[in-house]
């Protein structure tokens, strides 16, 4: 193969890159079968944050990608290209699109929204895991509105964490754990 980018992606691997000059990069892990869009979501962009590190082209990314599969993901992207015979290259989008379809679940987002309807800050004792556990969901939800959002937090809190927050209603509260703990009284130790 003389193409530029896979040159491209040859060399830098090598270290000549001038990003890479001083430091040795850490390689993402081998992605397998795993079925959970968090996991999906996270080695996706270790990948692209790898490939802009080490200087890897769109075209390039893919088959780098590629080689990243093990096990049944591998055996199902050499199934995808069997099918897929076509003369257009499969590029580092048509990747992750395909990647998303086979290991994302499709009611992914609705048990994140489950899970979050069900999430309770039952007692006073609990209420950092309750704050922890909250912003957790969120990341998972995709598509919530900032209404929806609030009212599902203030659900979910007990009777005094509900008093407080009236008490010191904020913009803030939903923004992020740290604030939400400070204004509870409950920051990190």
């Amino acid at each position: 193969m003389n193409r530029p980018d896979f040159i491209e992606l040859v060399t830098a691997l090598k270290g000549r890159s001038s990003k890479g000059v001083g430091f040795k990069l850490a390689k993402p892990r081998n992605f397998d079968k795993i079925r959970d869009q968090k996991v999906v979501d996270d080695w996706l962009a270790k990948m692209e944050d790898y490939f802009h590190a080490v200087e890897v082209g769109r075209h390039s990314a893919m088959e780098l990608a590629q080689s990243y599969l093990k096990g049944y993901a591998s055996t199902w992207w050499r199934r995808v290209k069997q099918e897929e015979r076509k003369t257009h290259r499969y590029t580092w989008e048509f990747f992750k699109e395909r990647i998303k379809l086979e290991f994302i679940p499709n009611n992914s987002n609705y048990i994140s929204r489950c899970k979050l309807r069900d999430l309770v800050n039952a007692t006073n004792d609990n209420l950092r895991q309750y704050l922890r556990a909250y912003f957790k969901l969120m990341l998972e939800i995709w598509h919530m509105h900032e209404l929806d959002n609030v009212c599902h937090f203030v659900m979910g809190l007990s009777t005094w964490a509900k008093g407080k927050l009236e008490e010191n209603w904020s913009p803030l509260i939903i923004r992020g754990h740290h604030e939400s703990e400070g204004l509870f009284g409950c920051g990190t130790r």
